[in-house]
């Protein structure tokens, strides 16, 4: 960290979240330019951050909704009213799906299915509540997660949901999660998906099911969603952020990180080691494997350094190769490894203005697991 950040920051104790307003917003006028420029619409999947403040700050540069993972997410996101909510997870459950029908009351609510036995379940929530809950087939693009690639099946899906009262037939949904690094730049990547995707297109529009909306995401290959065919949405969510696997794989630079967890030293007794007051608690044990060794952030005031442990609240730091390591009381600011992750780990992240004020924000839907 900087020497002004540091001064700026001092009077907060460690470990805590900090988000750089400039860099986020830098962030969103980079992907919204490319959405304009393909046609998309934008819909930021908010299960990266949770929170109000940033979805708002999304919303109003020109998305067209937002996308969540769970229910209790946009339970969460509906505080900011009159929202367009795609909940891009099988919501599976009789709860989730009564919850969801009777938010789809005020709102235009939308849910990701790949089965008869969800879309029964949403259908029968519906009709209890006298509502309408739009639907989106998931396409399996090859991660083989959730969804089909199989156009009988998503057909089949298609018909069963229109034959439903209570529900309305969408469009489709993909993931292109399989697809990062080398793989996230090569056209053949894209020519691979098309050659699965385009047959399902085609099938459904004789079918008479033409999708309204096909939306497709993944921050790695955001950039090159105009290579898939037919798409007229993006959902992504870490790239407004992003994070250390995001810059490891080549798809951001640092500059482009928006957040940080900002720590303390805490110990410096063993040689060639300090340890920090951030663990799992504070940075999740995501790990990254580089040069042969674990990596559980980055530290961009000491590239040399090496996150290669971490108990609940302590970080273990490999110094050895510093030439100016850190020492004991000094603060520092690590990218961690998945940045979602760490979101969910904190009440509150802290907001570097563009004027050089800091301004707390809750994230309010943290810990919605259901």
């Amino acid at each position: 960290m900087t020497g002004k950040l540091l001064d700026i920051t001092k009077s907060i104790p460690t470990p805590f979240l900090l988000v750089e307003e400039q860099i986020i917003k830098r962030n969103i006028n980079r992907i919204y330019n490319y959405a304009r420029q393909h046609g998309f619409a934008l819909r930021p999947h908010i299960k990266t951050h949770k929170s109000l403040y940033l979805a708002r700050l999304q919303i109003d540069s020109g998305a067209v909704g937002i996308a969540v993972a769970k229910v209790g997410e946009a339970e969460k996101m509906a505080e900011l009213g009159g929202l367009d909510i795609t909940i891009a997870y099988p919501a599976i459950g009789n709860e989730r799906a009564l919850r969801l029908a009777g938010l789809s009351c005020k709102h235009k609510i939308r849910v990701a299915v790949d089965s008869e036995y969800g879309i029964n379940e949403l259908a029968n929530a519906a009709a209890r509540h006298k509502t309408v809950i739009g639907i989106n087939i998931i396409f399996d693009a090859g991660l083989h997660r959730c969804g089909f690639s199989d156009p009988n099946q998503i057909i089949r899906l298609a018909q069963h949901v229109e034959k439903q009262a209570g529900l309305r037939y969408d469009g489709i949904q993909m993931y292109l999660g399989h697809l990062y690094g080398d793989a996230a730049r090569d056209p053949q990547s894209f020519k691979q998906i098309n050659q699965l995707w385009e047959p399902v297109y085609k099938a459904l529009c004789q079918a008479g099911l033409c999708p309204q909306t096909i939306s497709s995401g993944s921050t790695p290959s955001l950039e090159k969603t105009h290579l898939i065919r037919h798409v007229n949405e993006i959902t992504v969510g870490t790239a407004f952020l992003n994070d250390y696997f995001v810059v490891k794989f080549g798809h951001c630079d640092l500059e482009n990180c928006a957040a940080r967890v900002v720590t303390t030293v805490i110990s410096d007794v063993t040689p060639g080691q300090v340890i920090i007051d951030a663990g799992s608690k504070g940075l999740s044990a995501k790990q990254l494997l580089r040069r042969e060794n674990l990596e559980m952030g980055y530290i961009p005031d000491y590239p040399e350094a090496r996150i290669f442990r971490l108990h609940e609240e302590h970080g273990w730091l490999d110094i050895s190769h510093c030439k100016n390591p850190p020492r004991i009381g000094q603060r520092l600011s690590i990218i961690p490894v998945n940045i979602s992750l760490c979101f969910n780990l904190y009440d509150h992240f802290y907001l570097l203005t563009s004027d050089d004020t800091l301004q707390k924000e809750r994230i309010q839907a943290r810990g919605s697991y259901v």
